[in-house]
């Protein structure tokens, strides 16, 4: 990353960068791109928990942090369910522990569902400023970016 982000910022910031990825490669890399989203969900959650200084397991597992994130405020239904949809995939898409790879549907789903908890996110006053600064950088990288490929870089 070539510009700079409040430490409660960064977080959020790499969710929305999984996410951005995702919606690159979800026809290609369906399995891929599902597992982008299980990372920008718990990125997002990570990142909540950090900011009201809550301890977190390092590992992988959504529940857990779900569990956590409740244990603060109050989330949707629709949230939950979110979640829950996304951790069923978790690791087992990396280390093929699942019985078939996601189709490129629920690769589309997938992002809807990620993008969907990170807004839920968002719009909890005690973090908005810093998703808002992470959205505001991932803008800016996004353009960097674009600049870049047309300058043949």
């Amino acid at each position: 990353m070539n510009v700079r982000i409040n430490k409660n910022s960064e977080l959020f910031f790499k969710s929305l960068e999984d996410i951005w990825a995702a919606e690159q490669i979800w026809y290609g890399s369906p399995n891929i791109a599902v597992w982008l989203c299980t990372q920008a969900v718990e990125k997002t959650m990570k990142g909540f928990l950090h900011f009201h200084n809550i301890s977190y397991d390092h590992g992988h597992q959504l529940r857990p942090l779900l569990d956590s994130v409740e244990e603060i405020v109050l989330v949707s239904p629709d949230f939950k369910k979110n979640v829950m949809y996304l951790n069923v995939f978790g690791s087992g898409l990396r280390y093929k522990n699942m019985t078939s790879d996601p189709t490129p549907e629920e690769a589309k789903l997938a992002i809807a569902r990620s993008m969907y908890v990170v807004e839920e996110i968002s719009s909890h006053e005690s973090v908005k400023k810093f998703m808002d600064e992470a959205k505001e950088v991932h803008a800016k990288m996004l353009k960097i970016n674009r600049k870049a490929t047309q300058d043949g870089a």
